[in-house]
């Protein structure tokens, strides 16, 4: 009985044997018959054909290469099984990038006569333009080549407002601010000719050198201002003849004030400001 029992065992064992096997070369047939193409961020399977070219089966699954794609394997050969064809995207853009560099001082003085302590500044500001070609690898940026270079340096001068330990408070450029041509005069704290007692502004602030006396309807009072050869100033005073393009400055003493007799001035309107 035994003996009746291990022969079809044996045989079952062996036909199992025989039927994974037979898979296993299937499977391997199969997988033999797949090749890959990578392209766009995907993979594609492919059948691979022993004489079609590689070109012929793009074509089929529509995949379309642009004149300065990339391609790892020879389109006019067979794509073996198994193997990847590797399709990178490339596209080249030219450009024009703008770079501004920041300012740079080349010279600058102090001031602490006027108000409040200010630096004076003078610098160039520069604007590099380029003209580059960028390669781009799927997307990414692979290469720049610059094709051409070119820079514009400006220099101006810039009023900066300092805190009383030194640090900059703000920056004003003086070449995007609104100027006008105005003619000057001058008056000092007890003018004879100011109005009151010459000690306090209209603004009731006390009359010091900065102080500015202007036209409200050309200049609105409480605007912070710089002013040619006499620097920061703030209108913070009217005067009966003070009308039209006409500002009075004020100065310390008489003898400055002489100084400032109708004296032709370039004024710089900085921004309105409800302190100096």
């Amino acid at each position: 009985m035994k003996t009746k029992i291990k022969i079809p065992l044996k045989i079952a064992v062996a036909a199992a044997g025989i039927f994974i096997f037979s898979i296993l070369l299937h499977l391997i047939d199969i997988s033999k018959s797949r090749a890959y193409v990578r392209v766009d961020n995907k993979i594609i399977t492919v059948k691979p054909y022993k004489f079609i070219p590689l070109k012929t089966i793009l074509a089929r699954i529509n995949i379309t290469l642009g004149k300065n794609d990339i391609i790892s394997r020879d389109l006019n050969k067979p794509l073996p099984p198994l193997k990847t064809a590797k399709i990178t995207r490339v596209k080249k853009q030219t450009k024009k990038i703008t770079e501004k560099i920041p300012f740079r001082v080349t010279w600058s003085r102090v001031y602490n006569s006027n108000l409040r302590k200010t630096q004076l500044q003078r610098g160039v500001e520069k604007t590099v333009i380029r003209i580059v070609s960028d390669i781009y690898y799927d997307g990414k940026l692979h290469k720049r080549e610059v094709l051409n270079e070119r820079s514009i340096a400006k220099e101006h001068y810039r009023l900066a407002l300092l805190t009383p330990d030194n640090k900059v408070e703000k920056v004003y450029n003086l070449s995007k601010m609104k100027r006008k041509k105005m003619v000057a005069t001058a008056y000092y704290p007890g003018d004879p000719l100011a109005w009151g007692d010459g000690t306090v502004t209209f603004l009731g602030q006390k009359m010091q050198r900065g102080i500015v006396a202007v036209d409200p309807k050309v200049i609105p009072l409480k605007t912070r201002l710089f002013i040619s050869g006499y620097g920061y100033g703030y209108a913070g005073d009217t005067g009966n003849l003070i009308k039209g393009n006409r500002v009075d400055l004020g100065v310390n003493n008489a003898k400055e004030e002489q100084s400032w007799m109708f004296r032709d001035v370039t004024v710089y309107i900085l921004e309105p400001s409800s302190k100096y």
